[in-house]
């Protein structure tokens, strides 16, 4: 998952701190600069049209705002769809007029596989929750006039709630590192060494214990009061603790940039 550039980082860890826990994805007013007010709705999309909507802003995002090498990029249709498209959650936020502002993916292991980062992630380590009760989240992106709103934050946690209905136990993404603070603050946490992504070059892996409401509330993440309304029935938590604890990085990673 990597939102934006390193330039917007401290933007959206500085408005992740501000934030009240959101309990449902439903139409909010976000301020935006200028002080105009917009309001924005977050749904899965679902049809062929939306979803090429969505191709066509990564585009617009990730290639002509950022200049990011995308591997699957369609320079003629100016679109960005990959094969993880097709079994994963894709969802979408949309302006008052309709425009798509921001977007994320997520996909569970009980649909289909993750693709090359099944190894990058070194998801297998997660047996026996691999792969059915995980997920990964990826492509988390938003316009510069919403970096400094809640909307990062309400993807997020649009993406919880939906993979904890469909059994997931672990998720996984990865972020430059002036964003681990702010996925660190949701309840993530690092297990691996950065990994060189091969699209986005070095990249900090992290994981989410779905379940660890303990964690959760300890940090004060929004994410607490959520979990707490699903059980965990197959010891997801035990067993992390467990994995963690067993865990030898072999290094000290130091961000370029920490936010805390």
């Amino acid at each position: 998952m990597t939102f934006g550039d390193t330039d917007h980082a401290c933007e959206t860890a500085t408005t992740l701190r501000t934030c009240l826990p959101i309990r449902e994805q439903k139409c909010a007013t976000l301020a935006q600069r200028g002080g105009m007010n917009t309001k924005i709705r977050i749904t899965e999309v679902v049809t062929a049209k939306a979803r090429e909507d969505v191709y066509c802003f990564r585009y617009r995002v990730y290639v002509e705002e950022m200049n990011r090498f995308q591997m699957y990029a369609d320079h003629l249709k100016k679109q960005v769809c990959e094969p993880l498209d097709v079994s994963g959650y894709i969802l979408a936020a949309y302006d008052s007029n309709d425009q798509i502002v921001g977007t994320v993916r997520f996909n569970v292991g009980v649909d289909q596989g993750f693709g090359i980062y099944t190894d990058l992630y070194r998801l297998p380590s997660f047996s026996p929750f691999f792969p059915e009760n995980v997920s990964i989240t990826t492509k988390l992106m938003i316009l510069p006039e919403f970096r400094r709103t809640s909307l990062a934050l309400r993807l997020a946690t649009a993406c919880y709630t939906r993979g904890l209905e469909l059994g997931t136990c672990f998720d996984f993404i990865d972020c430059n590192s002036p964003l681990v603070g702010f996925f660190e603050h949701l309840g993530y946490r690092q297990t691996v060494e950065p990994i060189e992504h091969p699209e986005y070059g070095r990249v900090v892996p992290l994981v989410l214990a779905m379940h660890d409401v303990e964690h959760l509330t300890k940090i004060g993440s929004p994410f607490a009061a959520i979990g707490r309304r699903f059980a965990d029935k197959f010891k997801s938590v035990e067993f992390f603790h467990k994995f963690s604890s067993n865990v030898d990085l072999g290094f000290t990673f130091q961000p370029e940039r920490r936010i805390v």
